[in-house]
């Protein structure tokens, strides 16, 4: 029971000679000698908000040479971050950028992603693809995906992938 005493008491004395603040409303009296001045606080909070849109479906078309391309848009409206801020949006595909015709097929079809920041290198890890700043007007970033080769076998061919987006630092990155 000593200690806790001990230890409530020391807190106090610590406390009574910590150096705080106190915000209170100031009131200059009529009796008061003039001018007298006093600090007030003038603020208000505006929170972060963006609209981020990602395509739902690629369908890629055959170029004439027998690889198949085309192009999704990501689309970013109302963005308002704090200074210093940016939207930031990955690509990633679990099958690391192959496509197949049914989860069983054994033949991959290997795909490129192609984002504002060119062609996503490392497959296994994905990459960005896209970067938004805060403006009040529509922003677009194309998303082209390829074809590495010519298809083996007949048949339709998907991959789900994964856009992330994600609120950063505003950073360089290779290819801006």
């Amino acid at each position: 029971m000593k200690k806790i005493i001990s230890g409530i008491s020391a807190l106090a004395m610590v406390m009574a000679i910590a150096p705080m603040s106190a915000f209170a409303d100031t009131t200059i009296k009529q009796t008061d000698t003039l001018p007298k001045t006093a600090d007030s606080s003038v603020e208000f909070s505006v929170d972060p908000t963006f609209t981020v849109t990602i395509p739902a479906k690629v369908t890629l078309a055959d170029n004439g040479e027998g690889i198949y391309t085309n192009s999704g848009t990501l689309k970013a409206e109302d963005v308002k971050l704090a200074e210093g801020k940016e939207i930031v949006v990955s690509l990633t595909s679990a099958s690391k950028f192959n496509m197949q015709t049914s989860a069983t097929a054994e033949y991959k079809l290997p795909y490129t992603a192609e984002g504002a920041f060119g062609k996503l290198t490392d497959k296994e890890a994905g990459g960005i693809v896209a970067k938004f700043a805060t403006s009040t007007t529509v922003q677009n970033t194309p998303v082209t995906f390829t074809t590495d080769e010519t298809p083996k076998y007949a048949g339709t061919y998907t991959d789900p992938v994964v856009f992330t987006i994600e609120v950063g630092d505003i950073t360089t990155t290779a290819g801006e």
